[in-house]
């Protein structure tokens, strides 16, 4: 009989330590909680997902003296470092993301908890999004080095897979002057409702998602009441337009 020995693995690709990605929620914590604005936490050279598992002992008599353990407990956590970055716009403007973590570093209580989601860039099927603990701290002890940060994210209760986030198609959306009425936006041939003129980011997200070619928490919205709104849908949506005719008065609306 011939020993088992496992194929050979040269042809066998590798996966890469770079290929994550990760996103924090800047509205969690805010009045705008409820509906989850991500952005990218720029910047990071190391991704590493943990378990912190609980052992106990459930061995017995009968075990031969042998040690037998069991997880009574998992923690799901997330370490993360990188390097600070910004624009320059015309001073240093740090990456939102980066500032995000760094002010839940530096709270207590429920606004130490960041809502963040994370996944693999590749095949690997993984793809996370939960609620953590965080620890920020930042390294800048090295007169010749860049300006680096480490956050510890500890886990706060399970977490939930999730489909991983795809591309997305990005409009901005510029009504005219109006003092009433409504208009309308059609996305690949489905037309909204009638939405008021001075009608907040989250109206027109809900308008975008009754329809099928958008769909129930695929629209993301930003800008003040009234506009101009910046719509982002999924990357499957080919054309978007607008229609101001039930303003008052009616007026072209620009999308871009």
């Amino acid at each position: 009989m011939t020993t088992l020995q496992a194929p050979n693995s040269a042809g066998m690709a590798t996966a890469l330590a770079r290929d994550y990605a990760v996103q924090v929620d800047i509205n969690y914590g805010t009045a705008q909680a409820a509906t989850p604005e991500w952005v990218f936490v720029m910047g990071l050279n190391k991704v590493s997902p943990s378990n912190d598992i609980t052992l106990q002992d459930d061995g017995d008599i009968h075990s031969n003296g042998r040690k037998s353990q069991i997880a009574t407990a998992i923690g799901e956590n997330l370490e993360l470092g990188g390097l600070r970055k910004g624009n320059i716009a015309p001073g240093f403007v740090a990456d939102p993301g980066q500032e995000k973590l760094r002010g839940h570093g530096e709270d207590i209580g429920s606004a130490n908890t960041a809502h963040v989601r994370y996944w693999r860039t590749d095949g690997i099927d993984e793809a996370k999004e939960g609620y953590f603990a965080v620890s920020w701290v930042s390294a800048a002890d090295d007169k010749e080095g860049l300006y680096g940060f480490t956050v510890t994210l500890t886990g706060k209760g399970q977490h939930k897979k999730i489909a991983k986030p795809t591309t997305v198609t990005a409009k901005a959306i510029t009504l005219p002057t109006a003092t009433g009425g409504t208009f309308t936006v059609t996305v690949d041939g489905q037309t909204t409702a009638g939405i008021a003129y001075n009608a907040t980011k989250d109206a027109v997200k809900t308008a975008l998602e009754l329809l099928t070619t958008v769909g129930a928490g695929k629209a993301e919205v930003t800008g003040s009441a009234g506009g101009p709104y910046t719509v982002s849908l999924p990357g499957t949506v080919t054309t978007v337009t607008a229609s101001g005719s039930s303003l008052t008065p009616p007026g072209a609306i620009t999308v871009a």
